[in-house]
């Protein structure tokens, strides 16, 4: 399979997370492209890909800055060349995954449902079947936030994402490639 990695990280725990989705592929022998949209936010094409994670961390409900616009200038690119198509039919064989960090202080991992619903609808208006979404606890880094870390909805979630929650994307990561390679050949 050919795999594009996604993501855009401000305190680097979206960063943690797209590393091990990147290892994970590669152990399990696929090609795969890691692209951080922070420092690179040019136009890719997205069909291109049998397979792409695309993560962000959490601000207010939504994808950071840098991900929204790399967002919006995909979707400018995408109307421009008629990629948009009316009833958004599916592309036999392409898929996503859509993914965040976040710290949950007030409602939990509500909160982080709005960005990954929004970061999924760019890629199912191209007809690419979202095929996951993942949360991934990240606790606050500034420090007029971190009171959050030990006082919010999710309880104590200092020091994450953990050993434990990078394993989690790992074996994830390893379940979904298996899970499109069935789907692919059946």
């Amino acid at each position: 399979m050919n795999i594009l990695n996604l993501y855009g990280s401000l305190n680097g725990h979206t960063e943690k997370v797209a590393f091990e989705i990147e290892k994970a592929v590669a152990g399990a022998g696929h090609a795969i492209r890691t692209v951080n949209v922070k420092k690179d936010d040019s136009v890719i094409d997205l069909l291109e890909y049998d397979l792409t994670f695309i993560g962000s961390g959490v601000y207010t409900w939504l994808p950071g800055k840098p991900v929204l616009n790399w967002m919006e200038k995909q979707m400018a690119h995408a109307r421009k060349n008629d990629l948009i198509l009316p009833g958004s039919p599916r592309v036999p064989g392409k898929f996503v995954c859509v993914y965040c960090t976040y710290a949950g202080p007030h409602t939990g991992e509500a909160e982080a449902v709005p960005a990954l619903k929004y970061m999924g609808q760019l890629f199912d208006h191209l007809g690419i079947t979202v095929a996951d979404e993942w949360s991934v606890v990240g606790a606050f880094v500034p420090e007029k936030m971190r009171h959050f870390n030990a006082s919010g909805r999710l309880g104590n979630i200092e020091g994450r994402p953990n050993a434990e929650d990078l394993k989690q994307v790992r074996e994830k990561t390893g379940g979904l490639l298996e899970s499109i390679r069935s789907y692919s050949v059946a």
